[in-house]
């Protein structure tokens, strides 16, 4: 049995069902090709998304669930609309030309766009370890970690400390949250973190007793 294939080579273009998609493909091949000669950045129309945005629980923050699940903002945006409009193009080639060739244009469209970010999800997940660059060793993270005094003492108005990373340790500006200072040498929990003077609140660490 033959698979006759001659509308797909004809209509591409002017298809109603395959323009917009097949467009959008041959946009990217031009854009890759360029990058791939040097002729445009790499990074140019990859746009940073900022999903850092503080909110009190609000709209907008509800508004970000659907951009953090398809991946957006750890993925590069060009990388992820090259998968996505690849992945929107053959399915509307098997939705018209196989599966469902008698729907309109509109309804075939949403029908691969949204199956299409689907598969994206599942195709740049594999991809998320290598374009997250969240910076190690926020502050927040070091809150409840353990640190060793490095100057003379650590009292409410002075005091440094040494975070070990496994690599070149972090020295910290500590402060004691408490009246007890702490000596040289001596091992410290970080209690908490203030922003506007960029210092750490510690204690000494106490053995547990059994």
């Amino acid at each position: 049995m033959s698979v006759n294939l001659s509308w797909l080579i004809e209509d591409l273009f002017t298809d109603p069902v395959m323009q917009p998609t097949s467009i959008m493909v041959a946009l990217l091949l031009l854009y890759w090709g360029l990058a791939a000669l040097g002729t445009v950045d790499i990074e140019f129309l990859d746009w940073d998304f900022e999903l850092s945005i503080e909110a009190d629980g609000g709209i907008l923050d509800i508004g970000l669930v659907p951009i953090r699940f398809l991946n957006l903002g750890t993925i590069p945006v060009m990388i992820w609309v090259t998968v996505f409009s690849l992945s929107a193009w053959i399915l509307s080639l098997l939705i018209h030309g196989r599966w469902a060739p008698d729907q309109t244009a509109g309804v075939v469209l949403a029908e691969a766009c949204g199956m299409a970010a689907l598969a994206t999800k599942l195709i740049t997940n594999p991809m998320k370890p290598i374009f997250d660059t969240s910076p190690p060793n926020l502050p927040e993270t070091l809150i409840g970690k353990s640190c060793v005094v490095t100057s003379g003492s650590v009292t409410g108005t002075v005091g440094e400390a040494s975070y070990a990373t496994g690599q070149a340790p972090l020295i910290l500006t500590v402060r004691s949250n408490s009246d007890e200072q702490l000596d040289r040498g001596q091992t410290a929990v970080i209690t908490d973190y203030q922003a506007e003077t960029n210092t750490y609140l510690v204690e000494a660490e106490h053995e547990e007793t059994i």
